[in-house]
């Protein structure tokens, strides 16, 4: 609500009536034109909406949580009380979320994109603060969805519970040590777990979701029974890591040496580590399970890196770093290849790559990987390392910064992997991209990661030169901003070329060029020494502004004036000496001339056009203390020496020029204030300066502090609050009271009629109406318990206030001073937004499918669709700019491969399902096609045998010439490349095996694997005094002579079964693993609910009809825990292609069922006519709105 005004308008009770000549004479003089301005259009070319433009990050915005790469393509993350999301394609800001009051510390995205009501895309993040405050937004409108909170600690980490009917179930740890469980759908809280350690971090395991591991102060937590929907019943398991501290003689100075005594030393277990330990969890920054290899886990320290095998709990490799090089900040492990990508304290990224096994040793550094253990490879018999080393291939530049600033973190692209943010102190983001050397051009540039080399197990995997590259930069609003300045305003004459840019001075002297349509910071201007007092524009490209470096005492002036477009400044006074500082400069409406306002001292009157100084205040004149320039002036005075000069025909622009090349000129008037609040008028024609009228200070009016002057409206503010309004017209004034104490400044906003006044008090901020002499309050806010300090105000366009606050962001802001945000749609962006996932997802899947079948060709030449495409119009344009920022060429290249524009097509628009699911079905449908072409022979010893022993398994490589999954796929991989990885991981254990526990582990896992012969060697190295040595014997004695006569069979059958029955299942099942019986074993291990288990044994032991049974049994069990994904998968990786279809359009995924029938008769793979007919109908509806695509679709005929 408006304040109470003091005084009414003249002619009402209580008015001050201005009767005095003086006041008379001054009102006739400024309403001599016969128009107060031109009319200025509120039509914006680029519109400006409420949004954010965020400067300088805090470092509490970082705990490894405050930025996240979205699957969508978009980057968010926390920058002091903002979410700020960008598009890395064309490194644009897209949307700043500002409702949080406390610093952000954790953004965390949505894997799913929901479809609204009306069918538009919800694309959805979370973020928190460190008040507690959890935040559910749509960035498509920019709002929040709801608020949550669990008490005012700081949110710690924020994870979405994995799987598929965990949809939206969000954990979240809370200072000191709680875990909760929310359900956003609900918008309610499932449950509350406290543990008994202070815990600082926490992170699920990505192949296990009833795993999670917590960050406690001096120990690492294993939860292994996390279900959603109860508390978890355990306080969990805990493990400590401790190493010895080295002897001062040693010669730790050599890598290698220093590296085997880390290896030897430590130790990881359940008992605290001695205090004169050197490397304990205390020390350690971070913990992440290893993305690429199942049962791993990376602890970062800061000049190494451990990796720990969690099935054994030992450490089989460490990443270590040079003396000369700087600490680790963050380390991130990919998940389509084995790399890592290490953040380093100077701001550059190296990449570190898994090492071949057996591969020659060829390093940038001697320190990436210590002297080679000579073993034996278990399946090829050469000499490899048995342990994880990584080598060192590339790394980026060091990034320059500034005094003060530093790194804070690293972000992946999850679908690429290949491309990097890195976010720095300053706010900056740097765009990294990682490439092979030979890539000459943008066509042979590899699309992600797993396409520039086969995984590290793969005999045929060779690393190419690689490189980091920076490919793009994201500037922040420099800090601390000291004034900010908007260009003039829109006009009828520049309108063509008009673009709405703001300047804002720093305190380091540089000054900005911001877009405030776009919200990006176009330029950056090193032009003062000094921090930059103030900025006044003389046109659409050029400004003034000066400088000096104190508010006291005499200083050294600096202004300048400079041109936008080429960067280039011109000093306008040289070699001054020490004088009081420039407390303003005002440029005149006309751009003829500015005043030069110094403290406590006269003004000086400079020419514009010329930069000559016309006038220099006497030392008598009285101090300024606002002054603001008259915006009437003489139109038709000027209009009257055009005509006579007749040199002009446009009668109606700023400066016309004579035929002789002098200019014309206007009468412009200026008012000001002085010391004492008398308000005197001048008048300027030409060079001559005519000394106005002084008019004395109105009763109950402090000391002026600024003035505004529009149409027919002069304002003045003083130092207590208060606001003198005089009216022109009807010589009237009034004051109002605002109640807020010192006014620093007002801003009339911009276009005719329009009298909103923003004033900025030391505490927040008012906007006022002062239209039909009324004083009418639309908007406050207070600071800080709205918003943190404001530091200066400006109008960016007639609707759309901007405030510069203390946390160095612009805020652009609506009349209502409550939105610094707006929906996508109301945006205007430099470029189009990449983002695919934006479009409505209906519109998404019927692109996906356009672009992935091949049945019509390419749909046109230049890839540009109509509606004949089956897109409506109202979203013909959003498509075609999607369409038009994908690499296409990759989709020519793949031609009439329905299988390879599936997958490329996924990719495109970043479907991570999709990538999974044609990935896995690329790899098998081609074993299925080089077996039906005949191009292996299925060997005798893969078929079915009832008496089947796993020792008689031949481990061969059928299909050398294809590609494997890389080990990210885990049980989805092909039966030999997952049994060399067990086999090889066995071998690593057996090394690092410490105690006897350890080494019974081992000999377990040889006995499953059929490595009878070393499952014997080791049971014959207990020691003699081991109580466990006779058993030991016996069982070697067992193994080795185990017969498969059916007697023999039968009672260690029985044995086994015994065993089981009395809960010794893992002995049970070695035992029947002995005598060919892995079945059984499996059978009896899902019977317990141990399907992990069970499905590791059928793909390490079982011929494959064996192996088919258990995971066609396993599929049909995750099917009924609602993991959809997971079940067709594992499908897709048995050959059960029918069955697929079959689930696929049970579940609605008719698009990718019509497509991988399309793959399947690509390769003339038979599918029963039954359910071809099904598909292909189903698939024809679904496409009906491209008609031409479901007919071709529905003349296809089944392969026989």
């Amino acid at each position: 609500m408006a304040t109470a005004d003091q005084s009414s308008t003249n002619g009402t009770e209580g008015g001050d009536v201005l009767t005095t000549d003086a006041k008379d004479l001054m009102c006739e003089k400024l309403l001599a034109s016969e128009e107060m301005e031109q009319k200025i259009p509120t039509v914006y070319h680029q519109f400006v909406s409420p949004r954010t433009i965020t400067g300088p990050a805090n470092q509490l915005n970082v705990t490894k949580g405050a930025i996240d790469w979205s699957y969508n393509g978009l980057v968010a993350y926390g920058s002091n009380y903002t979410v700020v999301v960008m598009d890395t394609t064309n490194m644009q800001p897209v949307q700043c979320l500002d409702r949080h009051k406390a610093i952000v510390n954790n953004v965390l995205w949505s894997h799913r994109v929901r479809s609204k009501v009306d069918e538009s895309a919800s694309v959805e993040l979370m973020s928190s603060d460190m008040t507690g405050h959890i935040i559910h937004w749509d960035i498509t409108i920019g709002t929040p969805l709801v608020v949550l909170q669990d008490g005012n600690k700081p949110v710690l980490g924020m994870e979405w519970v994995p799987g598929e009917r965990n949809e939206l179930l969000l954990a979240t740890l809370h200072a000191p040590y709680y875990l909760v469980m929310w359900d956003i759908n609900k918008q309610t809280k499932l449950w509350k777990k406290g543990f008994l350690d202070n815990i600082f971090f926490f992170q699920f395991n990505p192949f296990n979701n009833a795993e999670i591991a917590f960050m406690c102060m001096d120990c690492i937590l294993f939860l292994d029974d996390f279900n959603p929907n109860k508390i978890p019943s355990s306080n969990g398991r805990k493990f400590y890591i401790s190493s010895p501290r080295m002897g001062e003689s040693e010669d730790i100075n050599r890598a290698r040496e220093r590296l085997k005594k880390l290896m030897k030393g430590l130790v990881i277990g359940d008992s605290k580590p001695r205090p004169e330990d050197t490397m304990t969890v205390s020390e350690c920054l971070g913990l992440s399970y290893h993305r690429s290899l199942r049962h791993h886990m990376l602890l970062q320290y800061p000049r190494d890196i451990l990796i720990i095998d969690l099935h054994i709990n030992q450490t089989v490799g460490i990443v270590t770093i040079e003396k000369t090089m700087t600490p680790f900040v963050q380390v991130i492990p990919a998940r389509q290849r084995d790399v890592l990508y290490c953040l380093h304290d100077s701001g550059s990224v190296s990449v570190k790559v898994r090492r071949k096994a057996g591969a020659a040793t060829v390093l940038a550094s001697p320190l990436d990987m210590p002297d080679p253990i000579n073993s034996v490879d278990v399946m090829t018999g050469h000499s490899a390392d048995v342990f994880l080393s990584y080598e060192h291939r590339c790394q980026s530049e060091v990034i320059r910064q500034m005094k003060g600033s530093k790194v804070l973190a690293i972000a992946l692209d999850p679908i690429t992997e290949k491309n990097i943010v890195l976010l720095l102190g300053s706010g900056k983001l740097v765009h990294l991209e990682l490439d092979t050397i030979s890539s000459a051009n943008l066509e042979d540039t590899p699309l992600c990661l797993s396409q520039m080399f086969r995984p590290a197990y793969d005999e045929r995997c060779v690393v190419p030169p690689l490189r980091l590259m920076t490919t793009g930069l994201l500037s922040a609003v420099a800090s601390p901003l000291t004034v900010i300045r908007m260009c003039p305003p829109l006009t009828t004459r520049n309108r063509s070329h008009y673009n709405p840019i703001m300047a804002g001075g720093t305190l380091s002297g540089t000054v900005q060029i911001y877009n405030m349509a776009t919200g990006i910071i176009e330029k950056e201007l090193a032009l003062h020494n000094q921090p930059v007092r103030g900025i006044e524009w003389t046109g659409l490209t050029s400004f003034l502004s000066f400088a000096f470096s104190s508010q006291t005492g005499k200083v050294n002036n600096e202004l300048l004036l400079t041109d936008v477009q080429s960067g280039q400044s011109t000093p306008l006074r040289h070699s001054r000496p020490a004088e009081n500082p420039i407390d303003m400069v005002r440029v005149s409406p006309l751009r003829q001339y500015f005043v030069v306002v110094y403290k406590d001292g006269p003004f000086e009157l400079w020419d514009l056009k010329g930069l000559a100084l016309l006038r220099t205040m006497p030392k008598k004149f009285p101090f300024v203390t606002a002054l603001e320039w008259s915006p009437v002036h003489s139109v038709k005075s000027l209009q009257a020496k055009t005509v006579q000069r007749k040199s002009i025909e446009d009668s109606t622009i700023i400066s016309p020029v004579s035929e002789s090349g002098s200019e014309l000129v206007a009468k412009e008037h200026l008012v000001f204030s002085d010391t004492e609040s008398h308000l005197y008028h001048f008048s300027v024609d030409g060079s001559t300066v005519r000394d106005g009228i002084k008019i004395p200070p109105e009763s109950g009016v402090g000391m002026i502090t600024c003035i505004a002057f529009k149409s027919n409206q002069i304002v003045q503010a003083d130092v207590d609050g208060s606001l003198n309004i005089w009216d022109l017209k009807s010589r009237s004034s009034r004051n109002s009271h605002t109640g807020r104490g010192w006014i620093r400044k007002i801003r009339f906003s911009p276009g005719k009629g329009n009298l909103k006044l923003l004033i900025l008090y030391s505490d927040g901020v008012d906007i006022v109406d002062l239209k039909n002499l009324q004083y009418e309050r639309l908007a406050q806010l207070k600071c800080p318990k709205d918003m943190v300090k404001v530091v200066d105000v400006d109008w960016a366009a007639p609707d759309t206030p901007v405030l510069a606050t203390e946390d160095g962001c612009l805020r652009i802001m609506d009349c209502k001073l409550t939105q610094s945000a707006s929906s996508l749609s109301d945006y205007t962006f430099k470029d189009p937004v990449c983002c695919p996932a934006l479009l409505p997802p209906p519109v998404y899947a019927h692109l996906q499918c356009l672009l992935s079948t091949c049945l019509l060709g390419t749909p046109m030449p230049a890839w540009s669709f109509s509606v004949e495409d089956g897109f409506a119009l109202d979203q013909l344009q959003a498509v075609n700019d999607q369409v038009s920022m994908m690499r296409l060429d990759l989709l020519d290249r793949a031609g009439h491969d329905t299988l390879q524009r599936s997958l490329t097509t996924a990719l495109l628009l970043r479907d991570q399902p999709g990538i999974t699911f044609w990935t896995v079905c690329q790899y098998y449908l081609q074993v299925a096609a080089s077996c039906k072409n005949g191009c292996e022979q299925k060997p005798k010893q893969m078929e079915h045998h009832d008496s089947y022993s796993v020792s008689d398994l031949k481990r061969v490589n059928l299909y050398p010439h294809l590609e494997p999954l890389d080990t990210c796929y885990d049980v989805l991989c092909d039966p030999y490349a997952y049994q060399r990885l067990q086999l090889e991981r066995v071998g690593v254990h057996e090394w690092r095996r410490g105690d006897y526990k350890h080494t019974q582990k081992v000999v377990e896992r040889l006995i499953l694997l059929g490595e009878m012969d070393r499952a014997v060697q080791l049971l014959l190295e207990t020691d003699l005094d081991n109580p466990h040595y006779y058993t030991d014997g016996i069982k070697a004695c067992l193994v080795a002579t185990i017969q498969s006569t059916g007697a023999a069979q039968s009672t260690i059958k029985l044995v086994a079964t015994n065993l089981i029955a009395n809960g010794k299942i893992w002995e049970g099942v070695q035992l029947l693993c002995l005598i060919g019986k892995g079945l059984d074993g499996c059978r009896y291990l899902s019977s317990y609910g141990l399907w992990e288990s069970a499905v590791w044994l059928a793909k390490s032991t079982l011929p494959p009809l064996e192996t088919l049974e258990v995971l066609r049994k396993w599929a049909e069990h995750l099917i009924g825990l609602g993991e959809k994904e997971m079940a067709t998968l594992v499908l897709l990786s048995q050959g059960q292609a029918s069955r697929v279809l079959e689930l696929l359009l049970t579940h609605g995924q008719v698009v990718r069922a019509g497509l991988l029938l399309l793959a399947l008769r690509d390769i003339r793979y038979p599918v029963d006519k039954s359910l071809f007919a099904a598909v292909q109908t189903r698939f024809c509806e679904h496409m009906k709105a491209c008609e031409p695509l479901a007919g071709a679709m529905a003349k296809l005929q089944p392969v026989c």
